[in-house]
């Protein structure tokens, strides 16, 4: 009998030890994706391309928008996408570019009051656009913060949207988020591309930038599964009603999972951005959301040939 009642105990105890094991791990599972569905709330975003500075061209997906021209400068071995700025005394595109986002930055009527509650600077692109931006920018009798980091990749992305959440936790505190890129050369039959973008990050934004993901190919991962995991971070069963790529490539591949890009592949109007391409992509589906009042997911690659996907909401539907 009492060997019979310890083997009934040691029964009671594994059975114990299995629930409250798997307590645990749902409870870290559901902690995970809490997590992963945490986004950045966007009040307001600019961007500059080789159709110019008019923000009216970026609305809707830039449907009906005429494609830009390619041409060849002096000293080029190929065909080029260039935005219509001007280089002044500057041989550097980059830092032109740089100079004419913070005229742009400078001239917004929401920032003229919020200057003293920016908190930091998220810049992706080479120290010496940074570096024109932030002198252009102090120009105008604005203090910047110190605190500046970096926005390279996805990873710099989940981390500014941790950072975010953890840091800004005053009603006024906001961040600034900014970059250019005018790439040099981009294997055939593709086109260097040029542009720049803005965002102004606060808890008055309405559109959500959800956390965008890598196709994983050398761990098999599936583009449909990805679709997926992205779809959830939303709080979507399907994909979402509006959708763009950057590139044939991230096009063709996400298809899989049913996210179409139809019409909406728009190459032709940036050409290759290298690693600003996922966050043009990003700035694209935010004015889409807010103007549709939808959701609208992003494809890209980057400059390291990453097929990256991600979605920009309505703030709410997260």
């Amino acid at each position: 009998v009492l060997a019979l009642a310890l083997r009934v105990l040691g029964w009671q105890i594994c059975l114990f030890n299995r629930d409250v094991y798997r307590r645990t791990v749902e409870a870290a599972v559901q902690r995970w994706w809490g997590r992963r569905r945490l986004g950045l709330p966007v009040e307001h975003v600019l961007l500059l391309g080789p159709v110019g500075d008019e923000q009216i061209h970026y609305n809707g997906l830039m449907a009906g928008v005429p494609a830009p021209k390619p041409s060849k400068p002096d000293g080029a071995t190929q065909r080029m996408l260039r935005c219509p700025v001007s280089l002044g005394s500057s041989s550097e595109r980059a830092p032109a570019l740089a100079r004419r986002l913070a005229r742009m930055t400078l001239e917004l009527p929401e920032l003229k009051q919020r200057w003293p509650s920016l908190r930091g600077i998220a810049w992706i692109g080479d120290e010496a656009s940074q570096s024109a931006y932030l002198k252009a920018v102090a120009k105008g009798d604005v203090v910047l913060p110190e605190a500046r980091m970096p926005l390279d990749d996805l990873a710099d992305l989940d981390t500014l949207i941790d950072a975010f959440h953890h840091d800004c936790r005053d009603e006024a505190d906001w961040l600034l988020c900014a970059g250019v890129v005018s790439v040099q050369s981009a294997g055939e039959p593709d086109l260097p591309g040029e542009a720049g973008f803005l965002w102004l990050v606060s808890h008055q934004g309405r559109q959500l930038l959800h956390r965008g993901e890598y196709l994983l190919s050398e761990l098999d991962e599936s583009p449909a599964e990805l679709c997926v995991q992205i779809q959830r971070y939303a709080g979507l069963d399907a994909a979402p009603p509006d959708c763009l790529a950057l590139d044939k490539t991230s096009q063709g591949t996400f298809l899989k999972g049913g996210w179409q890009s139809g019409e909406h592949q728009l190459s032709g109007y940036w050409g290759v951005l290298a690693q600003l391409a996922p966050f043009i992509g990003m700035s694209l589906a935010l004015l889409q959301a807010k103007e549709a009042g939808q959701p609208c997911g992003w494809l890209s690659q980057d400059g390291n040939d990453r097929l990256a996907i991600g979605m920009a909401v309505p703030h709410g539907n997260e």
